[in-house]
């Protein structure tokens, strides 16, 4: 079979793997002039880095498997963290339950509270409960008052902006459950991954496979159009020309598919277009200083520009960096006057208030600044979202969708973008 993959992010590559390494004959289309998607890198002195900040938990054993498979397990290294939570203009400690504990912005019953949520996520195995009751209305209830105006309330704000009263409980489990998964057995004790050269090492080991089985990937290729022929063929329109193919897998947003292929049936369409996203702006700063000794920096305290300070050498080292580096992150919507804002504006803006954070912080030890947007980063999992989610096949004979909403209960990430793609791959499988 001719198999089109639309998309070079981690969910397209895996799905293409497989797909090669049963005998077909693969062609990915990418968009951009190189590959990886929301996993695409950019050079920090002698190393590959995530333009995107990344790092697997204990538990994704999806991604782990898969660098196994690719014979680089050796690059995959372990680390222990150290976190913190910005909240009233004060740096407090928020790594190890013993922090929780000293935590006195909110009432010590509360502390008790928040850590007992986090720690027994991991032990509910039946979201639907949580699919018919906000995550503000779950927290308030099962944490306090205080604990959710105070550190839930304005996380939830930074993360889905004003959509944030309306994001079902289910995702607020989710990150619980992640959060207790990684801890493992020793609670007090959470482990972070991450893969020397970043995680664009596993997408050119793909790639690198699919080549080698005969498959290829078209860059700086955007799919224009799809449409069906007399002959049962899917006809894919690319800005690098027309091809056929028996099979085609649609990686990007559901939307984008309803704009490409006009054959859908209205109600199909106002489906695939009613799932909303949020962008992400992710700024990386390479400084000739630390900004503290903490990795990730949650910022609670309203009035922000960005929701994370996440100094990615305090987890791994400085390695072949030659700069300590550190992200700033904020979601947004993408028609929000702040993403559609000039790149000096924006990193301007996140400076001004990196000062607030650290104000002894020294613009002069900025040696490079990087700003990477992404319209299509977060899904809005709103309130009985599992009921509205696209399955893999769509009502096109051959034409099938894999994207980040589906892969609900679950929230985005490398771990689960591997096992989506190899679930759509399978689908297809079966349809041969």
């Amino acid at each position: 079979m001719n198999i089109a993959v639309v998309g070079s992010g981690m969910t397209g590559v895996s799905a293409a793997l497989r797909l090669s390494q049963k005998g077909h004959n693969v062609t990915i289309y990418e968009k951009d002039s190189c590959a990886g998607g929301l996993a695409s890198s950019v050079e920090v002195g002698n190393e590959d880095l995530d333009r995107f900040y990344h790092h697997i938990f204990t538990s994704d054993n999806y991604i782990i498997d898969l660098i196994e498979e690719m014979g680089i397990s050796e690059s995959l290294k372990w680390y222990e963290p150290k976190n913190a939570i910005y909240l009233d203009n004060t740096l407090y400690p928020f790594t190890s339950p013993l922090d929780l504990i000293r935590f006195r912005p909110v009432s010590f019953i509360s502390r008790i509270k928040m850590g007992l949520l986090v720690l027994t996520a991991k032990l509910i195995k039946d979201y639907t409960p949580f699919e018919s009751i906000t995550a503000l209305e779950w927290i308030r209830k099962r944490s306090g008052k205080d604990a959710c105006e105070k550190v839930w309330e304005p996380l939830l704000k930074s993360k889905f902006d004003i959509d944030s009263n309306v994001v079902s409980g289910t995702w607020i489990w989710n990150k619980f459950k992640l959060r207790g998964s990684s801890r493992g057995k020793n609670i007090a004790k959470e482990m972070l991954g991450y893969l020397d050269g970043g995680f664009i090492l596993l997408i050119d080991k793909i790639l690198n496979e699919i080549a080698r089985l005969g498959g290829k990937i078209l860059y700086n290729s955007e799919v224009k159009s799809i449409s069906k022929t007399d002959k049962g063929l899917l006809e894919l329109e690319s800005s690098t020309g027309k091809a056929f193919y028996d099979k085609i897998l649609f990686t990007y947003a559901p939307e984008k598919l309803s704009d490409i292929y006009k054959g859908y049936s209205p109600n199909y369409s106002t489906k695939l277009n009613e799932i909303k996203y949020k962008a992400n702006l992710c700024l990386m700063l390479e400084l000739s200083e630390s900004l503290s000794p903490y990795y990730w920096i949650t910022i609670s305290q309203k009035g922000f520009p960005f929701v994370l300070i996440i100094e990615h050498t305090n987890l791994v080292g400085l390695k072949g960096y030659n700069s300590h580096v550190v992200y700033l992150s904020r979601y947004l919507d993408a028609n929000d006057s702040l993403f559609t804002a000039c790149d000096e504006s924006i990193i301007n803006e996140f400076i001004n208030h990196l000062n607030r954070v650290f104000p002894y912080f020294n613009e002069n030890s900025i040696k490079k600044a990087t700003l990477s947007r992404a319209k299509y980063s977060q899904p809005v999992t709103t309130l009985e979202y599992g009921k509205r989610i696209p399955d893999i096949k769509t009502p096109v004979k051959g034409l099938f969708l894999a994207s980040m909403p589906q892969i609900y209960p679950e929230d985005r990430g490398l771990n689960y973008a591997v096992g989506l793609g190899k679930e759509a791959a399978n689908v297809m499988l079966e349809s041969l």
